[in-house]
């Protein structure tokens, strides 16, 4: 990898015929967004598999969503000592049968008016990184025919033989024939004549069972309702304000749990919210937001953690919030 001023950014693959240029979209923007283009000797559906396996094995990237049919795929990087975090969306052209061109655009969320102008090169290195373990997927062999497309090319050219044999089957004797049919007929007839003594000696006690069962039930069911209807949501935690704050320490016992949030936007605004275990430092852990808009909003999501102490990471712009917590109980 070469730099040519702050401008220029150049990156070669892994693969011996496969070469990546990364450069920004605009002048104006060149701390800001970052484009690369990559091609692969490789054809779109193995490259995009290839993929697929490489982004999660990065350290702060996990895959929002992809569409193999379209090739298309959408990155999330978590919030880190250089930025609070980045949109990755990352698209596949198919250029003939053995060559794919990748297209890949690293921005940071909070754009160039909330702290987002300057990097520190998070975006450039979001795109070496995800083309760097791709290539090594690539180079490890496991798009190779699998051993299961070999024996189908065996079974295939075994077939005549199979053929052969069956024919030779149809020289039997009619006399022969005849023969096993009439064995056959008599073994249904006493396969049928013993399934409906069966059937008749179950009759009385599936009605048995019946009986029992319509006693049990009731008593089980109107248990799992005094069991649901026991459970309520109850707060744990509110907090409201505007601007970046945390807030303090509350405990969740590992039960269900949601946020209901509330985001009155003034102008260009954004507003994240993280759950932090209690004792982590969310800018050198990194982590995802559980509540992610950047428009006024009053809604709700779930989350899922293990019992323990945590707080809330709020990083909020242009505009005042509210954020409630609450657990089943």
């Amino acid at each position: 990898m070469y730099v040519t001023g702050i401008r220029d950014v150049h990156f070669v693959a892994n693969l011996t015929t496969s070469k990546t240029i990364i450069k920004p979209k605009q002048l104006s923007m060149a701390f800001l967004d970052h484009n690369g283009e990559s091609e692969f000797p490789m054809n779109k559906s193995q490259v995009f598999d290839a993929m697929c396996m490489a982004i999660p094995t990065i350290k702060g990237m996990k895959i929002d969503n992809a569409d193999k049919l379209q090739g298309r795929i959408m990155v999330k990087a978590g919030v880190s000592l250089a930025s609070w975090g980045e949109n990755i969306p990352i698209q596949l052209i198919e250029m003939g049968e053995n060559k794919t061109k990748v297209q890949i655009t690293s921005s940071p969320k909070t754009g160039i008016m909330f702290g987002g102008a300057f990097d520190m090169g998070k975006n450039r290195q979001n795109i070496e990184d995800i083309l760097s373990a791709t290539s090594k997927i690539l180079q490890q062999g496991i798009f190779q025919p699998s051993a299961s497309q070999n024996q189908s090319q065996n079974y295939q050219s075994q077939q005549p033989q199979t053929f052969q044999n069956s024919s030779s089957m149809t020289t039997q004797s009619t006399g022969q024939q005849k023969k096993k049919s009439s064995v056959g007929k008599k073994i249904l007839i006493g396969v049928a004549i013993i399934v409906v003594i069966g059937i008749i000696a179950n009759v009385s006690s599936d009605e048995k069972t019946s009986a029992s069962l319509s006693t049990t039930e009731p008593t089980s069911a109107s248990a799992s309702t005094e069991s649901s209807s026991s459970k309520q949501w109850t707060e744990v935690m509110t907090i409201k304000g505007s601007g970046t704050k945390n807030s303090p320490n509350f405990h969740l016992g590992g039960g269900k749990a949601r946020i209901k949030y509330t985001f009155k936007e003034a102008d260009m605004g954004m507003f994240s919210v993280y759950v932090v275990p209690e004792g982590v430092d969310l800018m050198k852990e990194g982590g995802f937001p559980e509540v992610d808009t950047e428009k006024s909003e009053s809604s709700e999501t779930y989350i899922t953690k293990d019992a323990g102490n945590y707080y809330l990471n709020i990083n909020a712009t242009g505009g005042d919030w509210t954020i409630v917590v609450e657990e089943e109980k």
